[in-house]
């Protein structure tokens, strides 16, 4: 067989292997979510700039291309799981009781974790706080922002908590 009749043949059947597999590319989408999630924006870009270097995008995607997606197409399954759906950072829970009820509502950001509490009776609002840790700082507050306490973490562990006037009124 003639070197262009081999790579002739080399191409149908690859063609064949993958044709009409377009695929989820799981790998591809779990590397690219694995670089997203790396420390601060520059620390992400650092490592997207090497794993590109180091054509780690250009190997998952070929894999993905001719080995996984061309998997599922013929098989139905894909050897590599896809990645998780993000799930939405702020999470909301319902307590009731009687005819009370508090909804907390928490949101963590990069660098402030919010903690909402709503309080309802018979339905009615019947006041909320809103509690914000920094660091090993928190601050709580009522519905117009003015604080109510603050809680530090101590270097021996304790936590130190204060009223609005800075007074202590409790150490754990």
């Amino acid at each position: 067989m003639h070197k262009a009749s081999r790579g002739a043949v080399g191409l149908l059947v690859l063609s064949l292997l993958v044709s009409g597999c377009y695929g989820p590319f799981n790998l591809t989408k779990r590397l690219y979510r694995w670089n997203g999630q790396i420390g601060t924006k520059w620390e992400r870009e650092f490592m997207f700039i090497v794993l590109a270097w180091a054509q780690v995008y250009s190997m998952a995607t070929l894999a993905d291309a001719v080995a996984f997606n061309s998997m599922e197409f013929w098989t139905g399954n894909n050897p590599v799981d896809p990645p998780r759906a993000e799930q939405s950072p702020v999470q909301t829970k319902r307590l009731v009781r009687g005819d009370d009820e508090a909804v907390l509502t928490y949101q963590p950001l990069s660098s402030v974790q919010t903690l909402q509490i709503e309080q309802f009776r018979s339905g009615e609002p019947a006041g909320s706080l809103w509690i914000e840790r920094q660091a090993e700082v928190s601050v709580g507050r009522d519905a117009q922002g003015q604080v109510l306490f603050t809680a530090r973490t101590q270097p021996d562990g304790r936590v130190l908590v204060t009223d609005r006037n800075g007074k202590e009124v409790a150490a754990y």
